[in-house]
C-alpha cells in the first residue's frame, strides 16, 4: 500500500485534465462566439443585400420613367416633323397650282382640248380642297396627341415622386420576416432627400414647381430654362426633317424638271450667267416674313414653309436677285400679324421705276396676287400650337454640391439612398427561440461569473463626442445603399445626359458620392461618413 501511494504520488499521468478543464471553457466561449459572430455577419449581409435592393428598384424606376419621357419627347418630335412635311407638300403643291391653274383657264376655251382641261382642273381643284382640308384637321389633332403625352409624361413623373416619398419600398422586406422587420433609418428626411433630387433633375426641388414650368411652354414664356427648353425642342425637331422637307432634297445639285420642288434653269456667258430656278424651305421656328419696330419679330414659334421662284444674275462678281413668285405659308395658333402674312401671299412688290419703264409688269403682278388670292389654301389659318414636355436640367456640375438648394452633382443623374436597420431585439430573437445565448458558470441561470452572447442597446454605431439621444442610429444592426439613375451611350460617342435618348440604366454607387448624401449633409461629418462606410 506505502509502495502504491509513492508511485502515485510520483506519476504524473492525469495532470492534463485540469488543463483540459479550463481550455475546454474557453473553447466553448470561442464556438459560442464564433456562431453568434456568425449569425450576425449573416444578418448584416441580409440587410445590406435588402438596402440594395430597395435602392436598386427605385433607381431602375426612375430610369424607366426617363426612357418613357424620351419615347414620348421623340414622339413629340415626329409629330412635329409630320406637321412640317405636310405644310411642305402642302405649299409646294400650291405653287404649281399657281403656275398650273392660269394654264388651264387658258385651255378651256379651245376646242376638244377645253372639256379635257376643265376635267384636269376640276380634279385638282378637288385635290386641293381635300389636301387643304387634311392638313387644317392634322395640325390640331398633331398637336393635342403632343398634349396628351406630355401629360402622361407627367403622370408618371408624379407617381415615381410620391412612391419616392415613402419610408420604405416593398424591395426593403426581401430578408426580413413580419415578426421581424426592417425599419427604416430617418424616414422623414431620407424620402424627402431621394424626392428632392429626382425632381431637381428637372430644375426644382419640387415636381409641381416642374410642372408649373413646363406649361410655360405652351404660353411661350420669356423666362431662360423655358426659352432654352423651346429652343432644344425646335433644333431637336428640325434635325428629324427629311432634306425634301427641309430645302428640297437636291440643295447641291438642283434638277432640271419645274415640277421639282427645287430647280434650276441658267446658261452661262464668260463672266456673266443668268440661272431661274425654284427654292424651298421649310421649318420650326420664330422666323417672320417681316419684323415690328426696330426689327423686333412679331409672330410666335410656328411651322413655316415657303416656295420661292427666283431669277439671278451675276456679272463681273456681282449678284443680283429678283424674287419672281414666293409663296408662303405658316400654321400657328395666335397669329399677331395681318391675315395676307400667315396665308400664301406674294412677298415682292414691283418697284415704281420698273412700273413707268415696263407698264405691263406692274399689270402682271397685280393679277398674280390676284390668282394668288383666289387659289390660297381654304382654310386661310391652321391651329397649331408647340406643346410642353418633360426636359432635362440645364444646370448641374459634376461635384454634388451641399446644402437643400444646391446644385446637383453627375450631371444632374438623379440617385436615391436607402437606410435600413434591425433592432438589437429583432436580431437576437428568431421565432421564439432566442439565437443569442447566456453562458453561466452553472446551470441556473446566469450569475456573477456570466457570459452574455446577446445584443443590447449599447451596441449601436457610435459617434464619439456626440450624447446617446443625439446619435443617428438606431440600436442593433445598420445598412446604407445608394443607387443611380445613370445615362450612357455605348461607343465611343460620348453625350450629356438628355430625355430624348432611351437609354438610361441603374447601378449602384457609393453613398458618399450621391446627390442626397450632399443634400441632407451626410459627408460633413466626418464621425458619420466612416459609420456609413460600415
Amino acid at each position: 500500500m506505502i509502495g502504491a501511494l509513492h508511485r502515485v504520488r510520483r506519476s504524473e499521468e492525469g495532470q492534463a485534465l485540469v488543463l483540459a478543464a479550463i481550455f475546454g471553457l474557453v473553447l466553448m466561449l470561442c464556438v459560442l462566439g464564433t456562431v453568434n459572430l456568425g449569425r450576425t455577419v449573416y444578418q448584416k449581409v441580409q440587410l445590406q443585400a435588402a438596402a440594395d435592393a430597395a435602392a436598386y428598384s427605385q433607381a431602375a424606376l426612375e430610369a424607366r420613367v426617363m426612357n418613357f419621357t424620351a419615347y414620348t419627347n421623340r414622339a413629340m418630335v415626329v409629330h412635329y416633323a409630320s406637321v412640317m412635311a405636310a405644310t411642305s407638300y402642302l405649299t409646294w403643291l400650291h405653287f404649281i397650282w399657281a403656275g398650273l391653274k392660269p394654264l388651264l383657264e387658258v385651255l378651256d376655251t379651245l376646242p376638244y382640248i377645253g372639256p379635257i382641261a376643265a376635267a384636269i382642273e376640276n380634279g385638282l381643284g378637288a385635290l386641293m380642297r381635300i389636301l387643304d382640308a387634311g392638313i387644317a384637321a392634322l395640325c390640331p389633332v398633331l398637336s393635342a396627341a403632343n398634349m396628351l403625352l406630355y401629360g402622361l409624361q407627367e403622370g408618371a413623373w408624379h407617381s415615381v415622386w410620391l412612391r419616392l416619398g415613402r419610408p420604405l419600398p416593398p424591395e426593403a422586406h426581401s430578408g426580413d420576416s413580419a415578426d421581424h422587420p426592417y425599419r427604416p433609418i430617418w424616414p422623414l428626411v431620407l424620402p424627402l432627400a431621394n424626392q428632392a433630387v429626382f425632381a431637381q433633375a428637372r430644375g426644382h426641388l419640387a415636381m409641381p414647381q416642374n410642372a408649373e414650368e413646363s406649361l410655360r411652354i405652351l404660353t411661350n414664356s420669356r423666362s431662360a430654362p423655358v426659352q432654352q427648353a423651346r429652343l432644344h425642342m425646335l433644333e431637336i425637331a428640325n434635325s428629324a426633317r427629311q432634306p425634301w422637307v427641309a430645302y428640297g432634297d437636291r440643295h447641291d445639285d438642283p434638277a432640271l424638271s419645274p415640277m421639282a420642288r427645287h430647280f434650276r434653269w441658267g446658261f452661262s456667258i464668260g463672266v456673266a450667267s443668268l440661272h431661274l430656278g425654284s427654292v424651298g424651305r421649310t421649318e420650326m421656328g420664330a422666323y417672320a416674313p417681316r419684323t415690328g419696330l426696330q426689327g423686333a419679330q412679331t409672330a410666335p414659334p410656328q411651322v413655316w414653309s415657303g416656295q420661292r421662284l427666283q431669277l439671278v444674275a451675276k456679272a463681273f462678281g456681282l449678284t443680283k436677285r429678283l424674287n419672281v413668285l414666293s409663296l408662303v405659308e405658316m400654321d400657328q395658333l395666335y397669329a399677331p400679324f395681318p391675315k395676307s402674312e400667315h396665308q400664301y401671299y406674294l412677298l415682292f412688290s414691283v418697284p415704281g421705276w420698273l412700273r413707268r419703264i415696263f407698264p405691263g409688269v406692274g399689270h402682271a403682278r397685280d393679277a398674280m396676287s390676284e390668282a394668288l388670292r383666289r387659289y390660297a389654301p381654304s382654310p386661310d389659318q391652321r391651329m397649331f400650337w408647340m406643346s410642353p414636355y418633360v426636359y432635362f436640367a440645364p444646370q448641374a456640375s459634376a461635384r454634388p454640391g451641399r446644402g437643400p438648394t444646391a446644385q446637383l452633382g453627375n450631371f444632374a443623374q438623379p440617385d436615391v439612398v436607402i437606410g435600413l436597420s434591425l433592432e438589437a431585439a429583432d436580431s437576437d430573437a428568431e421565432g421564439r427561440e432566442t439565437d443569442r445565448r447566456r453562458f453561466s458558470w452553472n446551470g441556473r441561470g446566469a450569475g456573477t461569473a456570466s457570459v452574455d452572447f446577446r445584443s443590447t442597446n449599447a451596441d449601436a454605431p457610435w459617434i464619439p463626442g456626440l450624447p446617446r439621444s443625439l446619435q443617428p442610429l438606431r440600436h442593433g444592426l445598420n445598412a446604407f445603399a445608394a443607387a443611380q439613375a445613370y445615362y450612357h451611350r455605348p461607343g465611343d460617342w460620348k453625350e450629356m445626359p438628355n430625355f430624348f435618348n432611351p437609354l438610361w440604366g441603374a447601378r449602384l454607387m457609393p453613398m458618399l458620392e450621391s446627390n442626397v448624401a450632399a443634400k441632407i449633409g451626410l459627408t460633413s461629418v466626418p464621425g458619420l461618413r466612416q459609420l456609413l462606410l460600415h
